[in-house]
This record gives structure tokens, sequence and C-alpha cells, in this order.
């Protein structure tokens, strides 16, 4: 019985270093990243394992707003904070932005470039949060996806915009947008730290309240160079732990890969008169179950139709 709880239970490991969380866990297909950097103390930045727990994701990098070990269950306290009174550390001008002006505290902030293959990005994550539901439309902590670069624009610093919002709209995700009376349906009920079977099975996580697994999507440009800060930090004061959480391998682009096979059609394939043909091969990297459009472009100065076959405008 021991056994099986362990296997069940969330687990954490903290201090991992900005290069690990980025390459060795968070990067899928289709993405190149450099210059990861992390600021905020070292145990707000890990990686987890939830296989069987109910936080919907297998496994990843974990952020919170105190020390990422607190995120592990059952919920037995109804305001956790790691480590208690926080660590008096400093905010986020984004993040107090998103915030609406309320100050932040204990910042923890994961950033690097990347360069995508294709022209959209994803990556998919799970916010928590200890201040569920008490601090519903009132001062709550706060975190975003803050991306900036070629096509982007928005109110944050480098001109960046933050693409962690709710499914469909232009909202982005907190306590006050999503909660069990506003977009219930991305709202996970985990107790409130006082109630079975929360508080006594590992199963559940810490934190009292989680949304269901969401995706942030963006549309990038191919082969350009993109900036993307990830951060999380308390609110008004430094209790009352919050966690993101994202999923291993789940940060990619619709990566393509193009390749070609030349037949000149005679013996000598250094001097020939006469057509030959060329056969390009297009292959998808990622969830092939979903459709995807690679727009065609050829150029060079032969004619299309004439000296060569008619290619399609885009592959579906």
């Amino acid at each position: 019985l021991l056994v099986g709880q362990a296997k069940a239970q969330l687990q954490v490991t903290s201090n991992i270093t900005a290069t690990q969380a980025v390459q060795g866990i968070l990067l899928g297909p289709g993405v190149t990243a450099t210059n990861m950097t992390f600021s905020g103390n070292a145990s707000q930045l890990g990686s987890f394992i939830g296989t069987n727990c109910y936080l919907g994701l297998d496994s990843g990098v974990v952020m919170a707003s105190g020390g990422v070990l607190g995120a592990m269950g059952p919920n037995n306290s109804g305001s956790a904070t790691n480590p208690p009174g926080g660590f008096n550390g400093v905010g986020d001008a984004d993040l107090t932005m998103a915030a609406g002006g309320g100050t932040t505290h204990d910042a923890a902030v994961l950033q690097f470039d990347f360069i995508p293959t294709g022209d959209s990005l994803s990556f998919r994550f799970v916010f928590g949060s200890d201040e569920y539901l008490e601090f519903v439309n009132s001062i709550n902590d706060v975190f975003g996806f803050f991306l900036s670069g070629p096509g982007i624009s928005g109110p944050y610093s480098n001109n960046s915009k933050n693409i962690a919002l709710i499914p469909g709209t232009s909202s982005p995700v907190s306590i006050n947008n999503v909660n069990s009376t506003t977009n219930s349906a991305y709202y996970v009920i985990n107790g409130t730290g006082y109630d079975a079977p929360y508080n006594s099975n590992n199963h559940y996580l810490q934190y009292d309240g989680l949304t269901t697994v969401l995706t942030a999507n963006a549309q990038v440009q191919c082969g350009q160079t993109y900036h993307i800060k990830i951060a999380i930090a308390d609110v008004s004061d430094a209790i009352y732990d919050s966690g993101v959480f994202l999923e291993a391998g789940s940060f990619k682009s619709n990566a393509v890969i193009l390749s070609s096979q030349i037949n000149s059609g005679g013996q000598d394939s250094t001097l020939y008169e006469g057509c030959g043909s060329a056969t390009f091969y297009v292959t998808r990297q990622g969830n092939l179950a979903e459709t995807d459009t690679v727009p065609l472009i050829a150029s060079g100065t032969a004619t299309e139709g004439l000296d060569y076959d008619s290619i399609p405008t885009q592959l579906i």
C-alpha cells in the first residue's frame, strides 16, 4: 500500500538549471532554443513526474511562487507557503502589469530565445494555486507566457504579448477568470486543505484548485528568432503558493522536413540533354492526427508549366 501511494503522488525535483529545464525537458520537435536563463530562488524551478496523480500531465517542468516541493500532496493545508513567509524576493514588471498594478513578490522567471521550423507554436500547461477559492475576485497570484518577436505586438516588455489564454478567448488564465463559477469547464476542484479525500490521499496536489490541461498557442514565422518569458509571482503578499506545470516535450512547432531525389533520366548525370525528374518529400513531425497546411513556393528563372510541371500552392 505504501509503495502504491508513492507511485501515485506527484514527484518533484527542485533546483534544476534553466538549460536542464528547456533543453532537457520542455522542448519538442520543430524548435531550437538558446540563451536560457532563470531568475528567482533556485528552489522555484524544478521537474515533475505526474503519472497517475490528479494533474493531467505525466512529466515536465514546474515553476512556483514558492518552492516547487510545496506542490506535492496531499492537500492538507488551505494556505500552504514554502518556505513560511516566502523568500522576500523581487517581483517582475510584466507580472505587475498583468496583475493590474498589484505589487509582485518572489517572481520566478524562465526565459529563452527560440527558432521555430513551422508557422505555429504550442505547449501544454496546468496552473494551480492555494489562493483558490477564497481569493477569487480579489488580489491573487499571477503568471504569464510573454512572447515577443517578428509579427508579435503586445503591451508588455519587448513588445511582447501574454499567450496564457482561456481557450477561444483573449482573456488571460487567472484565479479570477478560471474558477468554480467562471469558465468552470477549465477548473478542477482540489479541496480546501481540510476536507477528504483531498487532505489524506496522495493522488491530490497541495494546491486548493487547478486548471484543466490547457494549450498556449501562437502564430509565428518559420526560421525567425523569438523570445519567451515564462513567469509566476505572488501578488500583494509573499504567501499562499501558486505553480505552473509545463508538459515535457510539448513546446513545439509544426515541423516540416524537406528532402529531394533527383533523376537526370540518362546514363551521364553530368551532361544531359532533355528532361529529368525531381521528387520532393515533405515529412511532418508532431501529431499526425491533426490537419496542417504547408505553403509551397517555387522561384527561379524557369517558367512553371512550361519548363517544369505546375506545383500546387499548398500541401494539406
